[in-house]
């Protein structure tokens, strides 16, 4: 029992690094410059390996338009996966935006404002 779900664990954790890499490269060579400048934060991959939750986040903090480019190019970018993947199964990918950085420069701007007013 433990065994098998070791092992299953350190499946994903290696499936991971390459959806990962391979959806990183779609993005550098999509057409589109706001995938271009996007960034996948992380994966996680569902143990079945149905799903896979992509995080993607944006320095230039336009996250709407992210997501829309995301949603546009969706079925592009699973084909790419499912060309490169060598499992039998390929999973579906689901976008979220990953706000992590903007609230990092947000919490950021705050404190610099209540240094100043010290």
């Amino acid at each position: 029992q433990t065994m098998s779900n070791q092992t299953r664990g350190g499946r994903i954790n290696r499936i991971n690094p390459i959806i990962q890499k391979i959806i990183s490269d779609s993005l550098l060579r999509s057409s589109d410059p706001i995938l271009n400048k996007a960034t996948i934060t992380h994966v996680s991959t569902s143990p079945d390996l149905k799903k896979s939750m992509v995080f993607v986040s944006t320095l230039d903090g336009n996250e709407g338009s992210l997501k829309t480019s995301l949603e546009k190019n969706r079925t592009k970018i699973q084909k790419v996966l499912g060309r490169e993947m060598t499992t039998k199964n390929v999973p579906k990918i689901i976008f979220e935006v990953d706000n992590t950085f903007n609230n990092v420069l947000r919490i950021n701007e705050l404190l610099d404002r209540t240094t100043d007013n010290e």
